[in-house]
């Protein structure tokens, strides 16, 4: 499974991006990843979820690449269901990590 994830916008605006390979990660964390997006759902969600006007709110898009499927998702924190809010935690603590290893 393959993941593209960005998420930005919140109080301070600081935008985190990064991509995830799932048999790259340790195996502990790629099998909780393959649990959250089971639970998430992904490839059954909107392409585009509406939001409302909500200040600080983060925005996401993701897109993920499992078994010959792509799926691309653009959606906000009041928008998204919260399973999916997990898996994009799962994903903002990835790209933070990476982000401080550079």
């Amino acid at each position: 499974m393959h993941i593209r994830f960005a998420r930005s916008g919140g109080f301070a605006n600081i935008s985190l991006k990064t991509e995830i390979d799932s048999a790259e990660l340790p195996p502990e964390r790629s099998t909780e990843l393959l649990r959250l997006v089971e639970k998430a759902r992904p490839f059954d969600q909107p392409a585009q979820a509406p939001s409302t006007s909500m200040p600080d709110q983060f925005q996401y898009e993701m897109t993920i690449e499992d078994g010959g499927r792509s799926r691309t998702i653009k959606t906000s924190d009041d928008a998204a269901p919260d399973d999916l809010k997990l898996l994009f935690d799962f994903l903002s603590e990835e790209a933070t990590k990476r982000l401080m290893q550079r």
